[in-house]
């Protein structure tokens, strides 16, 4: 941050302190001394409603909290009207927000010190955080949460899209992060075994523990609508590249020839990713934006599609469908580490011939849409609370 910057920051602080006279930590009175404790450190306060990450730290955070631990969670610049510091108020959360009585975050965990984990939650947390906290706290413990190999997706970004150098840059810059300064942490989570594995050609494979999503069903499979009843496409995505370029890729390459046979399928795209893109390029396509309950939209639709070209990790997007009983087609970088069969649990098409096919298959037979809605249980199996839960004991 420039010097400009941190000046302007300074004083926002000041005047908004002034006005909400912020005195303390929300929820510090619940610290038990009994307890362990665990600090949990974002580089952006979680809206677990408006990402997958977020809600995957959400489930974590709540997870550690049932374990019997004392649980801080940390992002910078955040104040007490935050809606979601609210919501980690009710679920009895400790949450470092700007305050009266601590200059910074760092002074709040040099007077506390009483911390056994730091959780960094993602590669733009460790980079922000890890020097210094490590320097405050020589005996804790620090743990690293990939969320996906960073690295990884540029990588492959790359190989789709040579002549960028921001994805060249940004490879270098994750590649340094994830497997120089990583492997200096205790621990290092990766979302899949996949990506265990690749990771242990960089640390100890000893200290890395595959901790993945976190989904459950959240309905029953009778209340969403049958397969005569559903009708449409639904998209999901963040302002992230790979969404921003699956939602090209759809609308380009995909569509078309989908709408060759079916000229009347309609596509729904949920979430910010039109906040990258020019909607007027895209007139077929219905973008709904931020949707506060996605609930009866995945009920009422009849295909999910994730036509993901590249990316890393654990696609929260289908686990997503999955607790919805909502039928998949995706590419296999979108099915990737989720341990998914094709024509069982998901349809798996990676070039726009395939995808258009699989897309008019799935609208048209119910047979196979049945299957792939039922089976959505086999899908979540490992990816349930319980499961992580008992990985997060083994920490």
């Amino acid at each position: 941050m420039g010097i400009l910057k941190k000046i302007k920051k300074h004083f926002e602080r000041k005047e908004k302190l002034k006005d909400l006279q912020t005195q303390d930590i929300v929820n510090i009175h619940l610290y038990d001394a009994a307890k362990k404790t665990i600090l949990f450190a974002s580089r952006d306060f979680p809206a677990h409603d408006k990402e997958s990450g977020a809600n995957r730290l959400k489930e974590l955070i709540l997870i550690y909290k049932e374990l019997g631990y004392n649980c801080i969670l940390f992002a910078p610049h955040i104040f007490e009207d935050n809606s979601y510091v609210k919501f980690y108020q009710q679920h009895n959360v400790i949450v470092y927000i700007e305050n009266n009585k601590y200059k910074n975050i760092y002074a709040f965990i040099s007077s506390f010190k009483n911390i056994d984990y730091v959780w960094f939650n993602g590669p733009l947390a460790l980079n922000l955080f890890y020097k210094k906290m490590k320097s405050i706290l020589p005996r804790t413990r620090f743990i690293y949460d990939m969320v996906d190999i960073h690295f990884l997706r540029f990588k492959r970004a790359i190989e789709l899209e040579p002549s960028r150098i921001s994805l060249k840059k940004n490879y270098k810059h994750f590649f340094r992060l994830e497997t120089v300064i990583a492997p200096q942490l205790d621990y290092i989570i990766a979302i899949s075994d996949k990506e265990k594995e690749i990771m242990a050609q960089y640390a100890d494979k000893k200290k890395i523990i595959t901790v993945s999503n976190i989904h459950y069903p959240k309905i029953d499979i009778s209340e969403r609508k049958n397969f005569s009843e559903s009708k449409g496409i639904i998209f999901i995505g963040s302002i992230h590249e790979p969404n921003i370029d699956a939602v090209k890729f759809l609308y380009e390459k995909i569509m078309p020839l989908v709408w060759k046979t079916n000229p009347e399928l309609e596509v729904s795209i949920i979430g910010n990713v039109a906040e990258k893109l020019d909607i007027k390029q895209y007139p077929k396509f219905k973008f709904l934006g931020f949707v506060e309950s996605i609930e009866a939209l995945f009920m009422n639709s009849k295909i999910m599609v994730a036509p993901l070209r590249f990316g890393a990790g654990v696609k929260g997007k289908i686990g997503q469908a999955f607790e919805y009983y909502f039928p998949v087609v995706t590419t296999d970088i979108g099915a990737e580490g989720m341990k998914l069969t094709d024509q069982k649990n998901v349809l798996i098409a990676n070039d726009e011939k395939s995808f258009a096919e699989a897309i008019l298959q799935l609208n048209t037979n119910e047979e196979l849409w049945n299957t792939l809605s039922q089976n959505s249980i086999d899908s979540l199996r490992a990816f349930s609370p319980e499961e992580v839960k008992e990985k997060l004991k083994t920490l």
